[in-house]
């Protein structure tokens, strides 16, 4: 089994999500997830492009044909890395929960941002263009979720070390304002 099929499969497996390739949803759940997992981790897995449903990749799907026993039991001798893990169990909270339109939400906006560079109003519309049907609700939310997804906490804590020095500039500027009404 090649090296990128035994990573996402061990990638899966800390998702606690199995691949089945007897139905159509679990299939296009594993191209989606497949893209999510390699745009969080910042590691090429596999190559996709944008199809009807989102990002897709030829060769994923070749490969949970190739390897629908692995898939479907988790079997991988990969071991991530604490990195690894670490990002990944962030990201179980919000992706074990989601329905399949919303991954193909998520998936779709960010192939839109990081292969088409576009940025998060443009993908949204151009999203919302290649899929009428698609709320626009649904797909802000689906920003949202992404913006959870690569949320941080060393990204966490340098937005609130940002915004504490913005209040505390701005706290100094009306206390040197007030003290002329003194």
């Amino acid at each position: 089994m090649k090296e990128q099929t035994e990573k996402l499969i061990a990638y899966l497996n800390l998702l606690g999500i199995r691949i089945s390739n007897n139905s159509f949803e679990s299939r296009m759940k594993a191209q989606k997830l497949a893209y999510i997992i390699q745009s969080l981790l910042g590691e090429h897995l596999y190559s996709f492009n944008f199809y009807v449903r989102g990002p897709y990749s030829p060769d994923l799907a070749r490969d949970y044909f190739e390897h629908a026993s692995e898939f479907a039991s988790g079997k991988s001798s990969y071991k991530p890395s604490s990195d690894e893990r670490e990002k990944l169990e962030h990201a179980k909270a919000f992706l074990s929960n989601m329905s399949l339109s919303e991954f193909e939400i998520v998936a779709g906006l960010l192939y839109l941002m990081r292969e088409k560079g576009l940025n998060e109003d443009d993908a949204e519309l151009r999203l919302h263009e290649l899929k009428p049907q698609l709320k626009l609700e649904d797909i802000w939310k689906g920003t949202n979720t992404i913006k959870k997804l690569f949320l941080t906490s060393e990204l966490r804590d340098k937005i609130m070390g940002e915004l504490k020095d913005e209040l505390n500039s701005w706290d100094s500027a009306s206390n040197i304002s007030l003290k002329g009404f003194e």
